[in-house]
């Protein structure tokens, strides 16, 4: 009777080692690189607050803003637009950094990801390479995974903001 369990234990974990290694050898690791633009400036703008800190703190800790920016090819205003970087950024910091959670989904509009879009969840600063995590998608990037390493590149003119993202995405 030892003998049966003991063969039995062992064929359940040949059969959950077999299930797991076949879904981790189908997963592949797409980069992605992009940028989106942010526009504060009325008429136009792609960023609003839409809740104002009520406190005294230097930065506007507790100011909730929503997005709706532009994915683009370049960091050009006349790049080629591919989707849409769209969410919400609560200001988080009590100190004189500015931060900012990052609550946020790309939706590809056009290319080989037409259709399909990646949720993000960040620390967002101004200063220096910013890494962000990739914790699922939707489309070609269902159960997708991974990071992404972010620049500021530009806030120029005044209230124009560029990032660059070099996105590394498992699924």
């Amino acid at each position: 009777m030892a003998y049966y369990w003991s063969f039995q234990a062992s064929l359940l974990f040949l059969l959950f080692f077999v299930a797991t290694s076949q879904s981790q050898a189908r997963d592949f690791t797409t980069h992605l690189h992009f940028f989106v633009h942010e526009n504060d400036n009325s008429p136009n703008a792609t960023a609003i607050t839409v809740v104002k800190s009520t406190t005294s703190n230097p930065g506007g800790f507790g100011s909730i803003g929503v997005f709706d920016d532009e994915l683009r090819e370049g960091s050009t205003a006349d790049s080629k637009l591919i989707g849409r970087a769209q969410g919400i950024a609560p200001e988080v910091s009590l100190s004189s950094q500015m931060a900012w959670l990052g609550l946020l989904n790309f939706v590809f509009t056009d290319g080989e990801y037409n259709g399909s879009s990646l949720a993000v969840v960040c620390r967002a600063t101004l200063e220096g390479a910013t890494e962000r995590s990739i914790i699922g998608g939707t489309g070609k990037f269902r159960m997708a995974r991974g990071y992404a390493i972010t620049t500021f590149v530009s806030g120029a003119p005044a209230g124009h903001f560029i990032v660059e993202y070099n996105a590394y995405v498992a699924h």
